[in-house]
């Protein structure tokens, strides 16, 4: 990725999301870590209005933490965080906009991986409700469809081809699975 690209993701980053927007009452609860113990590899292209881009991320989990790391496709590092289940840990590249809010990442996550039935769980009161079905989960807070996944290439255990809709904060992703393995725990 040439030094132009870089930029154009940092700034493309800086309008993901603008740090006094995001109300932690307003992110998705957060679910624990969940097993069996995996290593992901994924392409994301994000886009927002008039922009686009993509980068890699790698996520390992396991029952105790999710640790991801971004990186640009040539392998510079742009964030690196991890979540135990109630903090969430977060490096970021000095060139990274404080904007880039990694809570976000870890919900978006969870939103399109985690089990509907250990969701459904974090979900507080009649502020939030997820509906799912086989292609589709729909996530509301207040009555207003905040976000949507479509699974564009579904698989038993793990997604090959994910399409994010997150309206309240005008972006989308589209996750692509390049490698998925089972690590011994």
């Amino acid at each position: 990725m040439c030094l132009f690209s870089l930029c154009a993701l940092l700034s493309a980053c800086a309008a993901w999301n603008k740090p006094d927007v995001i109300k932690q009452a307003e992110l998705m609860p957060m679910a624990p870590p969940i097993g069996p113990s995996r290593r992901v590899v994924q392409q994301i292209t994000a886009l927002w209005p008039g922009r686009k881009e993509t980068f890699l991320c790698v996520l390992e989990l396991d029952k105790q933490r999710i640790a991801m790391a971004g990186l640009t496709n040539d392998g510079f590092g742009l964030f690196n965080l991890t979540y135990d289940g109630k903090t969430i840990v977060s490096d970021k590249s000095p060139l990274l906009p404080d904007s880039v809010a990694p809570e976000l990442i870890i919900t978006d996550l969870q939103l399109v991986y985690w089990p509907a039935t250990v969701l459904k769980k974090n979900l507080h009161g009649s502020l939030w409700r997820l509906e799912v079905d086989t292609s589709q989960r729909q996530l509301y807070y207040q009555g207003n469809k905040t976000v949507e996944v479509n699974y564009l290439l579904p698989d038993a255990i793990w997604a090959k081809s994910v399409e994010l809709i997150n309206h309240r904060h005008n972006y989308r992703l589209l996750i692509k699975t390049i490698s998925h393995e089972d690590l011994s725990e």
